[in-house]
């Protein structure tokens, strides 16, 4: 149990200091500033522990698995996060079928809310202001990212009309 409070602890220091940096001023590039976060909160969590002189709370052995699972809880937070930083169309269609309530929505209504502006030109802006895009051509870092995805949909059997 001790493992799993310290690393719930971890993870809210690392949101804490996700919402006081997003607060004060939004970073250049998001992710890496979140993976610089989840990966500074366990340093400086220890860090407060040491200088507190605090008597170790774990053992050699739980360290493990309180590590995995504050990686896991920070990934899918990662996860999450970007799927709520940019406008998801999933999301803008379920809105508008729950506007619209009983009479519901014709195709065309659905079709004109998915639009360059809302969707293509801020994603395209994200790859660019995280260096994976430069005047519609991937960086090098992009086609990593590109390949990486490509693998991972493999893997998972996910084509890409899914």
């Amino acid at each position: 149990m001790t493992a799993f409070l310290i690393s719930l602890a971890l993870f809210l220091l690392a949101f804490g200091l996700h919402v006081i940096w997003w607060r004060w001023r939004l970073p250049r590039h998001h992710t890496a500033a979140l993976l610089f976060m989840f990966g500074l909160a366990p340093l400086i969590g220890f860090a407060l522990w040491y200088v507190a002189g605090s008597r170790p709370a774990l053992s050699w052995a739980e360290l493990p698995g309180m590590a995995l699972f504050y990686l896991g809880a920070a990934g899918c937070y990662l996860i999450t996060y970007a799927g709520i930083e940019e406008t998801s169309p999933s999301l803008v269609i379920i809105r508008a079928l729950e506007r619209a309530g009983a009479k519901g929505c014709t195709k065309d209504e659905l079709a004109g809310l998915i639009t360059d502006e809302r969707f293509v030109q801020p994603r395209f802006q994200a790859l660019k202001r995280d260096g994976l895009m430069v005047s519609g051509h991937l960086t090098p870092a992009g086609l990593r990212v590109a390949r990486l995805s490509v693998l991972l949909a493999k893997v998972f059997n996910i084509h890409e009309s899914a």
